[in-house]
């Protein structure tokens, strides 16, 4: 492996970092460095370009293609059953998807029917089952989970479902779609993060991003405020979008405050993301996927993960986050590499600009050709110019990242002079919706009344 002599070289480029990261604030918001780790080696204004030069025109993709048409009725969840946690679809591909739910019935048997329309024919799938009990989860009750996955699927298709336990129908009239390739058919993306408040703010976000269509659900982390437990998890997260989950597939990471209950157990528990790492103890902390003509690496940057690779300058583990990203990213020849994850590298923030991470952890992402990075964390809405080596830099060269953390928690304060920031925004609670077609991605940010904040367009073609 060569990345610990990259690591090095950058280490003494940047000019002696100090320890590993350490929390940047007290408490349950455990980050990656403190806000100013290493911040004078940092380039300065005058080292970089004030405003990246324009990058080429993007082709035109052609005018795009739409997507199945089918009407499985009206969604119904039935009233009087053992239903408690709604259906929520995971793990979207081309050929299969997973649905999960819970009832307070703990000894059922659950199936999934789907049919590739309303008249049939069906196709009955049984559930895994874990019984999870008051003593485990203090939500007052035992329930059970029951997780489904529908595979031999056909890409780009959409069917109907419905679930049921023990004969009885919970749910019906129920559709998904599953994902596609190629360049033709544009995907259109939710992405939010820092939500699960369960405030009037959060409320009112979902209000308005539940008036747009989307194809897949990406969250930045910071679902379950304030200790990620399954009570805050059911309330903050499951409740407040349980009607936009039911129809399209939701793609987490795992933020601080997930953490904190138990190292992540009840996320994990949750969650059924893809199982494509390489070691079995960080299944659900990091994946990826396909979808379009994108590849998605969602990513753990949180200090359980972070502090042990940085720790290991010798380079003796040669299986863990940043081997497997690197492998994952540069074996993908997807047009568009799009990584989230929950902390950002670049904020205007009051936590700035984590140097420590930026030296160690983004260089290697910028080398393995990632095209944007999706963050959280800081709690408003913020776009980076091109990036690329600490500097702006001319697209489509440079990393844009994007933080998309105002989607519910209290917003805070920002800068407005950052060199690294093209916008960025803390006037009201906001959403993300990205829409690649081509190699072209077209980005818009909405606060709560659903005016457009941010509109851009970022150059994702290969030179």
């Amino acid at each position: 492996m060569t990345r610990s002599i990259l690591i090095l070289t950058l280490l003494l480029v940047a000019g002696c970092e100090e320890t590993p990261a350490v929390s940047d604030d007290a408490g349950t918001d455990a980050g990656t460095g403190p806000a100013d780790a290493g911040f004078d080696a940092a380039p300065s204004p005058e080292e970089c370009q004030a405003e990246p030069r324009p990058g080429p025109a993007i082709p035109d993709p052609g005018t795009p293609t739409p997507g199945p048409v089918l009407d499985c009725g009206v969604p119904e969840i039935v009233d009087g059953t053992s239903l408690w946690r709604w259906p929520y679809l995971e793990s979207a591909t081309g050929t299969s998807v997973r649905v999960a739910w819970t009832t307070r019935n703990t000894g059922g048997r659950g199936v999934v029917r789907f049919a590739p329309g309303p008249a049939g024919p069906w196709t009955e799938i049984e559930a895994a089952t874990e019984l999870f009990e008051a003593t485990r989860t203090a939500q007052g009750t035992d329930y059970m989970a029951y997780d489904a996955t529908l595979s031999s699927l056909s890409p780009g298709t959409a069917y109907c479902y419905e679930i049921v336990e023990d004969g009885e129908v919970l749910a019906r009239n129920l559709r998904f779609e599953t994902a596609w390739s190629g360049t033709e058919r544009p995907v259109r993306m939710l992405v939010i993060g820092d939500s699960g408040s369960g405030s009037e703010n959060q409320y009112a976000v979902r209000d308005a991003f539940m008036t747009q269509d989307f194809d897949i659900f990406l969250h930045m982390g910071d679902m379950a405020y304030g200790s990620g437990r399954y009570d805050e998890f059911e309330a903050n997260f499951f409740d407040v979008y349980q009607d936009l989950m039911h129809r399209v597939p939701v793609f987490p990471t795992i933020g601080n405050h997930e953490y904190v209950t138990n190292v992540g157990r009840p996320y994990r528990d949750v969650y059924h993301t893809l199982e494509n790492v390489w070691r079995d103890e960080d299944r659900e902390l990091y994946y990826s996927f396909d979808y379009g003509n994108i590849h998605f690496t969602a990513l753990d940057s949180n200090e359980a993960t972070l502090i042990p690779i940085y720790l290991d300058t010798n380079d003796r583990m040669t299986d863990d986050m940043f081997d497997w990203m690197i492998d994952d990213i540069t074996s993908s020849d997807a047009e568009w590499k799009i990584v989230f994850m929950h902390h950002p590298f670049y904020s205007s923030s009051e936590r700035g600009i984590r140097t420590n991470n930026i030296v160690r952890f983004r260089s290697l992402l910028e080398q393995a050709g990632v095209d944007l990075i999706l963050v959280g964390h800081d709690h408003h809405y913020e776009r980076t110019h091109p990036l690329l080596n600490g500097c702006t830099a001319t697209e489509p060269d440079g990393v844009t990242e994007i933080i998309a953390g105002g989607s519910g928690a209290s917003i805070r304060t920002i800068e407005t002079d950052g060199w690294f920031s093209a916008t960025a925004y803390n006037a009201d609670y906001s959403y993300l919706m990205l829409e690649v077609h081509g190699c072209g991605l077209h980005g818009q940010a909405f606060n709560t009344a659903n005016e457009v904040v941010d509109d851009f367009e970022l150059n994702g073609c290969d030179p």
